[in-house]
């Protein structure tokens, strides 16, 4: 018989620590002494090494693969009929990934003699195959002693919320599935581990709490683990404790600050909090980002002329008004060129390319008390119309060098339809001075290069 597939809501889930994932899949399969296969697509192999970066993961994982559609995958589904023919449009789609999920996990889980199986597959976004789906899902099948299948549905096309999303889901899915058939409570409620210590490389521990500690009995249980964790970790001589908590476990933050821990830093999706253990000397703990980046560009036009803007809302009132650079403040993972790129776009719809940084500046006790480094690059306008973004700019023009020197407001008079001195210093030494060269090098940690600013050289 087939179990009927129920609709299920986009879990919470960031781009983060793996284990947290599948702590309550790996507990319930450790203490059921089962084992679990897994086929995944959408999710990216997300599954499979969530369930591995837990502790004892050799004793309940056997194999998988990430397959890609039917004709990418026949290398690796062996004697598995991955045919299938191409559906019409996007409901039929939707069905086929039904079908071909069920299919798939009760056949893997009779050849890999797993006592589970999980399948899955969908579409993750930005760009889909049929017009008339526009957000991404997946389709969920666990086969084993019990079978349940869940199929997922998005909000967005955003590719890699929806992987990790997806992966949750169907790790949650597969504990469900163990959990119900040993008739078993959620972990909280049968002793799995809460929290999930592992030693850094600097003598110190980092911690994951578990998601969804939010019942008042897992929250005081959680609280005692940890106590115990600390009184073991100060016996061992242990330096700095790093607490990452998710935001589905927030209740349980209450019992670390009772615990001695601080507040670090909270981004989407969690909070994380530190305890530095030795009493005799002063934490060494580095604090979270304190400064923020700022970049404005010189754009030139064909006739060397410079682009100017007057914001709608001026950050500091003494401003408003004032002819100033287009720029704004860089999104995580932006190079300095990409973030002006981005911001002269949207603000004006002008679009330029680099040709190398004009100078730093640095300050400090700006917004929430940060720092904040201004970085000017100058650039070169390839389409030089503009169109303004009415929200954010009150106007924007082509200036040309006497224009703007003629608008420089003294020191301390009013800078409304006026350049401060300071911007005109700045623009002259775009126009004037050398360049620093920007050029790429191999990143260490590897994936993205890291860019080099240099002065250049005479």
């Amino acid at each position: 018989m087939e179990p009927p597939w129920r609709s299920a809501a986009l879990p919470d889930a960031s781009p983060g620590p793996l284990a947290p994932l599948a702590a309550r899949a790996a507990a319930a399969l450790r203490a059921a002494a089962q084992s679990v296969a897994v086929f995944e697509s959408t999710a990216g192999g997300l599954v499979q090494a969530a369930l591995q970066a837990c502790p004892g993961a050799s004793s309940y994982t056997t194999c998988g693969a990430v397959t890609y559609g039917p004709k990418k995958a026949g290398a690796v589904l062996g004697s598995f009929d991955a045919s299938a023919p191409r559906p019409p449009d996007g409901p039929s789609y939707k069905e086929s990934k039904r079908a071909w999920t069920s299919s798939l996990a009760r056949a893997k889980r009779g050849e890999v003699g797993a006592t589970w199986c999980v399948s899955e597959s969908g579409a993750c976004g930005p760009t889909f195959n049929f017009p008339d789906i526009s957000c991404g899902f997946t389709a969920i099948f666990v086969s084993g002693p019990i079978e349940k299948a869940v199929f997922v549905e998005s909000t967005h096309a955003d590719r890699e919320q929806n992987m990790w999303a997806f992966a949750k889901a169907a790790l949650d899915l597969l504990a469900e599935c163990v959990e119900e058939h040993a008739g078993a409570s959620p972990p909280e409620e049968h002793g799995a581990p809460l929290l999930l210590p592992k030693e850094d490389r600097y003598g110190g521990v980092e911690v994951d709490v578990i998601e969804s500690i939010d019942s008042a009995e897992a929250v005081a249980r959680a609280g005692a683990e940890l106590r115990g964790h600390l009184a073991e970790w100060q016996a061992a001589g242990k330096g700095g404790v790093w607490l990452r908590v998710p935001r589905s476990s927030a209740a349980f933050a209450g019992q670390a600050v009772a615990s001695g821990f601080e507040f670090h830093h909270a981004r989407p999706g969690y909070v994380l909090l530190t305890r530095w253990l030795p009493t005799e000397r002063p934490s060494p703990l580095p604090s979270y980002g304190f400064t923020q980046i700022g970049v404005g560009g010189v754009v030139l036009n064909s006739k060397d002329e410079v682009l100017l803007v007057q914001e709608r809302v001026a950050p500091i009132p003494m401003f408003q008004n004032s002819w100033k650079m287009p720029g704004g403040l860089a999104d995580p993972g932006e190079d300095f060129g990409q973030t002006v790129l981005r911001e002269i776009m949207e603000e004006t719809g002008v679009t330029a390319s680099l040709e190398g940084v004009v100078s730093l500046r640095h300050t400090h006790g700006v917004r929430f008390g940060q720092g904040d480094i201004y970085v000017l690059v100058r650039m070169r306008a390839i389409e030089e119309g503009i169109s303004i973004d009415e929200s954010e700019i009150k106007d924007a023009r082509w200036m040309d060098k006497e224009t703007i020197r003629s608008l420089v407001a003294e020191q301390g008079a009013s800078l409304d339809g006026r350049v401060s001195a300071n911007n005109w210093k700045m623009i002259c030494n775009a126009l004037e001075g050398s360049l620093i060269a920007v050029s790429e090098l191999p990143n260490s940690r590897g994936g993205r290069p890291t860019m080099l600013y240099t002065a250049s050289t005479v």
